[in-house]
């Protein structure tokens, strides 16, 4: 079932219905139906609407959920390397690198 809400989020967002896409996978997530795979794409959303704080929240509730998801490691990397955060790129890649 999950899948199914992704896959309509990817509809959404292919429509350029981003807001839509969001809303529709937090009603997912208040249904009960999260995943690490809900929340990932939420984190995506979430930044490219240029929410940061979401962004990160979401990453870690990915991660929470499955630890050892190498993807979304490498997205909190590229945020904070793409914004001058060397260090905390530089933690993170670390913590992935942990997991191999």
């Amino acid at each position: 079932m999950p899948e199914t809400y992704l896959n309509q989020a990817k509809q959404l967002v292919a429509a350029g219905e981003i807001g839509e896409a969001i809303a529709m996978l937090e009603a997912a997530i208040e249904e009960g139906k999260e995943t690490a795979g809900i929340a990932k794409m939420l984190a995506k959303l979430s930044l490219q609407i240029d929410e940061v704080r979401a962004f990160q929240n979401w990453c870690h509730e990915a991660l929470r959920m499955d630890p050892k998801d190498l993807e979304v490691y490498r997205m909190l990397e590229d945020y904070f390397r793409a914004n001058g955060r060397d260090f905390e790129a530089d933690e993170t890649r670390d913590a992935a690198s942990r997991i191999r």
